[in-house]
């Protein structure tokens, strides 16, 4: 064995190092949202997809492709969590068209994905 196969592991060199001290506003922060975080109440279904969907269309207009990416990505997973297979089958379908690019595809799932959210706010607000 020589001496280059002989390194130490990165995680045991840690302790070694000094952890630097946070600031004190840093600090008042993190409690100050940690408290907040029992109190904020997530948005009722039908109004958090009405807000990704207006978000998706600003995107699309604006041709941020990555962002109308991530935003389809959040789309899906929301209407997969609420039930919506449709919806997150086309969101998926917005989702590979930005990947790829393809503007006048992106444009017609994006109008679909509208119909279906359309539909979608309709039947959560009978729901709920």
């Amino acid at each position: 064995m020589s001496c280059s196969d002989i390194r130490p592991i990165p995680h045991a060199l840690a302790p070694l190092m000094p952890l630097p001290e946070p600031p004190p506003e840093a600090v008042l922060r993190v409690r100050l949202l940690s408290a907040l975080g029992a109190v904020r109440r997530r948005p009722a279904p039908a109004e958090e997809l009405a807000a990704r969907l207006i978000r998706l269309e600003g995107n699309l207009a604006a041709c941020a492709f990555a962002r109308l990416r991530a935003d389809a990505r959040g789309l899906r997973r929301l209407a997969t969590r609420l039930g919506l297979s449709e919806m997150a089958h086309v969101a998926a379908s917005v989702e590979d068209c930005a990947a790829r690019g393809d503007a006048a595809a992106l444009g017609a799932t994006v109008a679909r994905l509208g119909r279906c959210g359309a539909g979608a706010q309709a039947a959560l607000g009978r729901a709920g």
